[in-house]
């Protein structure tokens, strides 16, 4: 074949397939690339509910949803979705006797997959469907009539087009039938709302009256969008219908257990007052706050601690009472401070380990100075939880050694335990009616447990033996408190307390200096808090006594006395820091209804 032939030939056949392609563009489908299963409409949604009583009194009814979708032509969908709701008003309302079919009669395959809210019927197998079809969806449900507390009615307040729905309804019917034992029993009252939720648009209805045969309820809508619902209330007589047990108000399961939770709490806060009255009555020795100016050496700031209550800085405390006492002395450290480490915190340094005479200190002076010989010093860490932790560990055995010196012992309230005993009785007998009351909807469920966890607590407090003051523990309590008194008055005040008959006796015969004195008060300032005060105090006795550098703290020449309280300010602070470390690592009927507001509804989808 000649060349020019073949290139006419093969010109001709393409012009061909380029001119089918034009004249079947129009008609061939594909799919949009974002296509998704709720991607369709409906033309038609015509719901019937035919409602009755059964044996018991309670309302029943029998639904049948005629569905009619317009699926694309593309594979896209393999049917739909229709998901109805298991409970309704606190009452359980699954859909039972569920049958699908065609327009025909024939049968159509579904199954059903149960959530913790709905029921869901997937219409359809795996064959895709095209085009318009038609599902007919009946199913049984039971306890679908409400007595309103509002309306004083009892009312069919359904969902009867689910809001949660994306696709558009072009044409939508209800007809709503009642069994003579209901017919004669419409007051005539009803309500038809759509749109989204929430919404009070009206919509017409035509509304049942009173008969002694069935009567039927029937409301038409045309294109109802996607996201918005049907909504109806038809009302009846009150006690037309009888309410499920959940509905029912229960004295016993609603009332009776708040009653006795309230109970309860009131014996356990009674219980509780009598504790503290126990704990405060025990406080005191004499009630009679006398001043003093010193402290017997068995009664070291970590005993005074426990035993006064409510201390601040006991272990710097701890410390600088050594070093008054002559135990060990407070340097500077050597380290220089940088703009990274800061100040570092003070050195302390063994001097002589006899002059801590009592147990608590002798502790204290080997967790901090383990295997240091005297004239050693110990560099107080910045970071180190170990040491921490052997601080806390000190500060935590205390209680044992105030008890077993006698101090403090443990005691219950006679008339507590009473009334702790019947606290915790009152929550053993509430809590099973608390239990078959959860979820009822006139039950105080909230409150109800609430006020059984904190009657529970309040029970265990009173039943408990608590540790108070014994005699002698008052005894020291009274006398500490006297030696807060000391450091807190004025000056002229304290010195009639040293000028008085007492005083001086008790001075001379300890034979100890005033600049003495006040040292040795000063790690008791710091328990209640007066570290500052107290250190303005001994700054103009050292200025009186022509003292430059105090022998438990040689860093305070450097420093300058005129700046006493704030060097002891800081000091505290280290001590604490260092004392307390811890390390970390990171590591939402009668026209007051709205839509969506009844029971049913669900939602409808494809698949």
């Amino acid at each position: 074949m000649p060349r020019i032939a073949r290139t006419l030939i093969r010109t001709l056949a393409a012009a061909a397939l380029c001119g089918f392609a034009l004249v079947a563009a129009p008609f061939s489908v594909a799919a949009p690339a974002q296509a998704s299963v709720d991607d369709f409409s409906y033309e038609s949604w015509d719901a019937k509910y035919v409602l009755d009583l059964d044996a018991e009194g309670r309302a029943v009814a029998r639904v049948t949803e005629t569905l009619t979708p317009v699926f694309p032509d593309f594979d896209q969908n393999r049917g739909l979705v229709r998901a109805l709701p298991l409970d309704y008003e606190d009452s359980p309302v699954p859909p039972t006797d569920i049958s699908v079919t065609d327009g025909a009669g024939r049968p159509v395959p579904f199954s059903t997959e149960d959530s913790d809210r709905f029921r869901g019927i997937l219409v359809g197998d795996d064959s895709y469907v095209h085009g318009r079809q038609t599902y007919v969806i009946s199913y049984s449900l039971r306890d679908v009539v409400l007595a309103a507390t509002k309306t004083k009615a009892d009312e069919f307040y359904w969902d009867v087009l689910p809001i949660e729905r994306k696709q558009r309804v072009d044409a939508f019917s209800l007809e709503v039938e009642f069994a003579p034992a209901l017919a004669k029993h419409l007051t005539g009252s009803a309500a038809c709302y759509t749109g989204p939720s929430g919404s009070k648009d009206r919509c017409g209805v035509e509304a049942a009256g009173r008969s002694e045969t069935s009567a039927i309820a029937s409301a038409h809508l045309s294109e109802v969008p996607s996201g918005s619902g049907v909504t109806v209330a038809i009302g009846m007589d009150p006690g037309t219908v009888v309410q499920p047990p959940n509905r029912v108000p229960n004295f016993w399961l609603d009332r009776l257990p708040a009653i006795l939770a309230l109970g309860a709490l009131g014996c356990g806060i009674a219980g509780a007052i009598l504790v503290g009255g126990l704990v405060r009555r025990r406080r005191f020795f004499r009630g009679t706050i006398v001043a003093q100016y010193d402290v017997p050496p068995h009664l070291p700031p970590l005993l005074a601690a426990n035993l006064i209550g409510g201390a601040k800085s006991v272990l710097p405390a701890e410390f600088v009472h050594l070093a008054v006492r002559g135990a060990t002395r407070i340097e500077d450290s050597p380290q220089a401070e940088s703009f990274w480490s800061g100040k570092q915190p003070p050195v302390l340094r063994l001097l002589d380990p006899a002059a801590a005479t009592d147990p608590l200190d002798q502790r204290t002076l080997a967790e901090l100075f383990a295997g240091l010989a005297p004239g050693q010093a110990f560099q107080l860490p910045t970071k180190d939880s170990r040491f921490a932790q052997r601080m806390q560990k000190l500060v935590s055995g205390v209680p044992a050694e105030a008890r077993s010196r006698g101090y403090t012992t443990t005691e219950a309230s006679r008339g507590a335990r009473i009334l702790g005993f019947i606290a915790l009785g009152l929550v053993l007998a509430t809590a099973p009616l608390f239990v078959l009351g959860i979820g009822r909807p006139e039950s105080l469920t909230f409150g109800v447990g609430l006020l059984l966890a904190v009657s529970f607590v309040l029970a265990i407090v009173a039943l408990a033996k608590h540790r108070v003051l014994t005699p002698a523990g008052a005894e020291a309590r009274e006398y500490l408190l006297g030696v807060k008194l000391f450091t807190s008055v004025a000056e002229a005040d304290r010195i009639r307390t040293l000028q008085s008959y007492t005083g001086a006796e008790r001075l001379e015969g300890a034979g100890v200096d005033v600049v003495q004195l006040y040292e040795r008060l000063l790690p008791y300032a710091m328990l209640f808090g007066l570290e500052k005060e107290w250190g303005r105090v001994l700054e103009v006795r050292y200025q009186e006594a022509g003292v430059a550098v105090p022998i438990w703290y040689p860093g305070l020449a450097a420093h300058g006395l005129a700046g006493l309280d704030r060097s002891l300010s800081d000091m505290s602070s280290s001590f604490s820091s260092s004392a307390s470390y811890t390390s970390s690592s990171s590591g939402g009927s009668s026209g007051g209804g709205f839509s969506g507001g009844g029971g049913g509804g669900g939602f409808s989808g494809g698949r």
